[in-house]
Protein backbone atom coordinates (compact mmCIF):
# COMPACT_ATOMS: atom_id res chain seq x y z
CA UNK A 1 0.00 0.00 0.00
CA UNK A 2 1.36 3.40 -0.61
CA UNK A 3 1.81 5.46 2.51
CA UNK A 4 0.01 8.86 2.12
CA UNK A 5 2.10 11.86 1.43
CA UNK A 6 3.82 14.24 4.55
CA UNK A 7 2.47 17.40 5.64
CA UNK A 8 5.46 20.07 4.52
CA UNK A 9 6.95 20.62 7.98
CA UNK A 10 6.84 24.64 9.15
CA UNK A 11 10.18 25.68 10.10
CA UNK A 12 8.82 28.32 12.40
CA UNK A 13 5.50 28.45 13.83
CA UNK A 14 5.65 32.04 15.49
CA UNK A 15 3.81 34.85 12.81
CA UNK A 16 5.85 37.23 10.92
CA UNK A 17 5.87 40.53 12.81
CA UNK A 18 4.92 43.43 10.74
CA UNK A 19 7.58 46.50 10.57
CA UNK A 20 4.72 48.98 9.63
CA UNK A 21 2.17 48.42 12.19
CA UNK A 22 4.10 49.40 14.81
CA UNK A 23 5.86 52.73 13.64
CA UNK A 24 1.89 53.57 12.52
CA UNK A 25 0.52 54.02 15.71
CA UNK A 26 3.40 55.14 17.57
CA UNK A 27 2.12 58.21 18.97
CA UNK A 28 -1.10 55.94 20.53
CA UNK A 29 1.11 53.32 21.78
CA UNK A 30 3.89 55.46 23.74
CA UNK A 31 2.09 58.63 25.09
CA UNK A 32 4.73 59.19 27.63
CA UNK A 33 7.57 59.85 25.57
CA UNK A 34 9.76 63.21 26.49
CA UNK A 35 9.40 66.32 24.64
CA UNK A 36 12.23 67.75 21.91
CA UNK A 37 14.60 69.83 24.54
CA UNK A 38 13.85 73.53 23.14
CA UNK A 39 17.00 74.75 21.50
CA UNK A 40 18.52 78.04 23.39
CA UNK A 41 17.02 80.01 20.29
CA UNK A 42 13.96 79.07 20.89
CA UNK A 43 13.79 80.14 24.46
CA UNK A 44 15.88 83.18 23.84
CA UNK A 45 14.17 84.59 21.31
CA UNK A 46 10.80 84.81 23.12
CA UNK A 47 12.68 85.95 26.49
CA UNK A 48 14.20 89.03 24.55
CA UNK A 49 10.80 90.33 23.01
CA UNK A 50 9.25 89.77 26.24
CA UNK A 51 11.61 92.29 27.97
CA UNK A 52 11.80 94.76 25.34
CA UNK A 53 8.02 95.69 25.43
CA UNK A 54 8.10 95.31 29.47
CA UNK A 55 10.64 97.77 29.41
CA UNK A 56 8.37 99.78 26.61
CA UNK A 57 4.91 99.57 28.98
CA UNK A 58 6.97 100.25 32.54
CA UNK A 59 9.68 102.81 31.09
CA UNK A 60 8.82 105.56 33.43
CA UNK A 61 8.77 104.17 36.28
CA UNK A 62 11.88 102.35 35.98
CA UNK A 63 13.54 105.01 34.60
CA UNK A 64 13.11 106.30 38.33
CA UNK A 65 14.06 102.96 40.15
CA UNK A 66 17.21 102.86 37.87
CA UNK A 67 17.81 106.24 38.89
CA UNK A 68 17.61 105.19 42.61
CA UNK A 69 20.01 101.86 42.26
CA UNK A 70 22.39 104.40 40.32
CA UNK A 71 22.81 106.31 43.98
CA UNK A 72 22.55 103.03 45.56
CA UNK A 73 25.36 101.98 43.82
CA UNK A 74 27.75 104.92 45.36
CA UNK A 75 28.00 103.54 49.03
CA UNK A 76 29.31 99.88 47.53
CA UNK A 77 28.18 97.65 50.49
CA UNK A 78 24.36 98.80 49.57
CA UNK A 79 25.51 98.14 45.98
CA UNK A 80 24.14 94.37 45.88
CA UNK A 81 20.71 94.75 47.39
CA UNK A 82 19.91 97.83 45.58
CA UNK A 83 20.64 95.00 42.23
CA UNK A 84 18.90 92.64 44.10
CA UNK A 85 15.47 95.02 44.78
CA UNK A 86 15.54 96.10 40.59
CA UNK A 87 15.71 92.21 40.19
CA UNK A 88 12.55 92.15 42.11
CA UNK A 89 11.01 94.82 40.58
CA UNK A 90 11.28 93.10 37.28
CA UNK A 91 9.45 89.66 38.79
CA UNK A 92 6.87 91.60 40.24
CA UNK A 93 6.50 93.35 36.34
CA UNK A 94 6.47 89.96 34.81
CA UNK A 95 3.81 88.79 37.39
CA UNK A 96 1.88 91.97 37.66
CA UNK A 97 2.37 92.52 41.04
CA UNK A 98 2.65 95.82 42.47
CA UNK A 99 6.27 97.05 42.15
CA UNK A 100 6.04 101.22 42.99
CA UNK A 101 9.52 103.03 44.44
CA UNK A 102 7.64 102.17 47.72
CA UNK A 103 8.12 98.29 46.77
CA UNK A 104 11.37 98.84 46.14
CA UNK A 105 12.94 100.12 49.34
CA UNK A 106 11.17 96.81 51.00
CA UNK A 107 12.70 94.60 48.65
CA UNK A 108 15.75 96.39 49.28
CA UNK A 109 15.36 95.97 53.10
CA UNK A 110 14.72 92.20 52.73
CA UNK A 111 17.15 91.01 50.21
CA UNK A 112 19.81 93.38 51.76
CA UNK A 113 21.81 89.93 53.62
CA UNK A 114 21.24 87.36 50.82
CA UNK A 115 22.62 89.36 48.08
CA UNK A 116 25.03 90.99 49.98
CA UNK A 117 26.56 87.63 50.38
CA UNK A 118 26.20 86.58 47.14
CA UNK A 119 27.87 89.94 46.15
CA UNK A 120 30.88 89.17 48.48
CA UNK A 121 31.29 85.64 47.52
CA UNK A 122 31.26 86.19 44.00
CA UNK A 123 33.88 89.07 44.10
CA UNK A 124 36.07 87.60 46.31
CA UNK A 125 35.73 83.95 44.29
CA UNK A 126 37.06 86.02 40.91
CA UNK A 127 39.80 87.35 43.14
CA UNK A 128 41.44 84.55 44.57
CA UNK A 129 41.40 82.66 41.02
CA UNK A 130 42.83 85.61 39.25
CA UNK A 131 45.51 85.85 42.11
CA UNK A 132 45.69 82.42 41.43
CA UNK A 133 46.30 82.82 37.69
CA UNK A 134 48.57 85.25 38.34
CA UNK A 135 50.62 82.97 40.44
CA UNK A 136 50.93 79.78 38.74
CA UNK A 137 51.60 81.14 35.11
CA UNK A 138 54.47 82.49 36.44
CA UNK A 139 56.35 79.29 37.92
CA UNK A 140 59.40 78.49 36.23
CA UNK A 141 61.73 75.58 36.04
CA UNK A 142 60.24 72.47 36.67
CA UNK A 143 56.67 73.73 37.42
CA UNK A 144 56.39 75.56 34.10
CA UNK A 145 54.26 73.66 32.73
CA UNK A 146 51.82 72.19 35.36
CA UNK A 147 51.57 75.97 36.53
CA UNK A 148 49.86 76.75 33.12
CA UNK A 149 47.92 73.69 33.22
CA UNK A 150 46.52 75.06 37.07
CA UNK A 151 46.16 78.36 35.68
CA UNK A 152 43.93 77.20 32.40
CA UNK A 153 41.95 75.46 35.23
CA UNK A 154 41.53 78.54 37.11
CA UNK A 155 40.45 80.65 34.13
CA UNK A 156 37.37 78.09 33.16
CA UNK A 157 36.30 78.44 37.03
CA UNK A 158 36.57 81.83 36.42
CA UNK A 159 34.65 81.80 33.08
CA UNK A 160 31.79 79.44 34.92
CA UNK A 161 31.81 81.53 37.81
CA UNK A 162 30.75 84.11 36.00
CA UNK A 163 28.25 82.80 33.93
CA UNK A 164 26.52 81.22 36.78
CA UNK A 165 26.23 85.59 37.41
CA UNK A 166 23.29 85.70 35.02
CA UNK A 167 21.15 83.41 37.25
CA UNK A 168 22.45 84.08 41.27
CA UNK A 169 19.81 87.63 41.07
CA UNK A 170 17.22 85.44 39.54
CA UNK A 171 17.15 82.74 41.08
CA UNK A 172 17.25 84.83 44.95
CA UNK A 173 14.37 86.89 43.95
CA UNK A 174 12.21 84.02 42.85
CA UNK A 175 12.49 81.49 45.76
CA UNK A 176 14.73 79.95 48.39
CA UNK A 177 17.18 83.28 49.78
CA UNK A 178 19.42 80.66 51.36
CA UNK A 179 23.22 81.34 50.46
CA UNK A 180 23.98 77.58 49.51
CA UNK A 181 20.75 76.48 47.97
CA UNK A 182 21.28 79.64 45.69
CA UNK A 183 24.52 78.70 44.41
CA UNK A 184 23.50 75.43 44.21
CA UNK A 185 20.62 76.75 41.63
CA UNK A 186 22.38 78.65 39.96
CA UNK A 187 25.11 76.47 39.05
CA UNK A 188 23.07 73.56 38.35
CA UNK A 189 20.84 75.55 35.89
CA UNK A 190 24.31 77.08 34.45
CA UNK A 191 25.95 73.31 33.80
CA UNK A 192 22.72 72.40 32.41
CA UNK A 193 21.78 75.48 29.89
CA UNK A 194 25.58 76.30 28.88
CA UNK A 195 24.26 77.85 25.15
CA UNK A 196 21.31 79.65 27.09
CA UNK A 197 23.20 81.33 29.42
CA UNK A 198 26.14 82.32 26.83
CA UNK A 199 23.28 83.82 24.75
CA UNK A 200 21.61 85.84 27.53
CA UNK A 201 24.49 87.30 28.54
CA UNK A 202 25.57 88.63 24.95
CA UNK A 203 22.02 89.74 24.68
CA UNK A 204 22.47 91.67 28.08
CA UNK A 205 25.89 92.78 27.38
CA UNK A 206 24.91 94.35 23.86
CA UNK A 207 22.11 96.06 25.68
CA UNK A 208 24.46 97.18 28.18
CA UNK A 209 27.05 98.24 25.29
CA UNK A 210 24.07 100.34 23.81
CA UNK A 211 23.48 102.18 26.83
CA UNK A 212 27.12 103.11 27.18
CA UNK A 213 27.32 104.35 23.30
CA UNK A 214 23.85 106.23 23.97
CA UNK A 215 24.99 108.10 27.39
CA UNK A 216 22.23 108.84 28.17
CA UNK A 217 20.54 105.34 27.91
CA UNK A 218 23.23 104.27 31.05
CA UNK A 219 21.73 106.80 33.20
CA UNK A 220 18.15 106.32 32.85
CA UNK A 221 17.94 102.45 31.88
CA UNK A 222 20.79 100.31 31.88
CA UNK A 223 20.07 98.64 34.75
CA UNK A 224 16.41 98.36 34.70
CA UNK A 225 16.82 96.81 31.23
CA UNK A 226 19.62 94.71 32.44
CA UNK A 227 17.56 93.25 34.81
CA UNK A 228 13.87 92.55 32.87
CA UNK A 229 16.32 90.99 30.50
CA UNK A 230 17.37 88.34 32.90
CA UNK A 231 14.21 87.86 34.57
CA UNK A 232 12.35 87.16 31.59
CA UNK A 233 15.10 84.81 29.93
CA UNK A 234 14.95 82.64 33.74
CA UNK A 235 11.28 82.50 33.63
CA UNK A 236 11.93 81.17 30.20
CA UNK A 237 14.14 78.55 31.32
CA UNK A 238 12.11 77.53 34.54
CA UNK A 239 9.18 76.66 32.21
CA UNK A 240 11.54 73.95 30.82
CA UNK A 241 11.46 72.13 34.81
CA UNK A 242 8.01 73.31 35.96
CA UNK A 243 5.66 73.47 32.65
CA UNK A 244 2.51 73.41 35.05
CA UNK A 245 3.70 76.27 37.47
CA UNK A 246 1.09 78.69 37.34
CA UNK A 247 3.66 81.25 38.80
CA UNK A 248 5.39 81.03 35.87
CA UNK A 249 2.58 81.25 33.48
CA UNK A 250 3.33 84.71 31.46
CA UNK A 251 0.93 86.06 28.93
CA UNK A 252 2.49 85.51 25.70
CA UNK A 253 3.83 88.76 24.04
CA UNK A 254 2.14 88.94 20.41
CA UNK A 255 2.97 92.74 19.50
CA UNK A 256 5.07 93.42 16.67
CA UNK A 257 7.96 96.44 16.08
CA UNK A 258 4.41 98.16 14.15
CA UNK A 259 3.21 98.43 17.42
CA UNK A 260 6.12 99.96 18.93
CA UNK A 261 5.24 103.44 16.61
CA UNK A 262 1.50 102.84 16.54
CA UNK A 263 0.34 101.82 20.01
CA UNK A 264 -2.85 102.89 19.29
CA UNK A 265 -3.33 99.81 16.64
CA UNK A 266 -2.54 97.32 19.53
CA UNK A 267 -4.62 98.47 21.85
CA UNK A 268 -7.75 98.75 18.96
CA UNK A 269 -6.84 95.06 18.66
CA UNK A 270 -6.81 94.16 22.14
Amino acid sequence: ARTPPRAPVRLCSRPRRSIIAPSANRENSMPNMPTRRPRAAELLAPAFRTALWRVYDHLGQLIVLNLIWLGLLVPVVTAPAATAALFDIARRIARNEPHGVRVYFRSFADLLLPSLGLGVFSVGVLFIIWVGVDFYSHLGGALRYPGYLLAALLVWLGVFVLLMQAHLMPVLVHGDQRFIAVLRKSALLTLDNIPFTVGILVQTAALAALCVVTGAGLVLIAGSIVAVLLVSGHRVLLRRYRPDDPELEDEPETRTWRDLWRPWESKARG
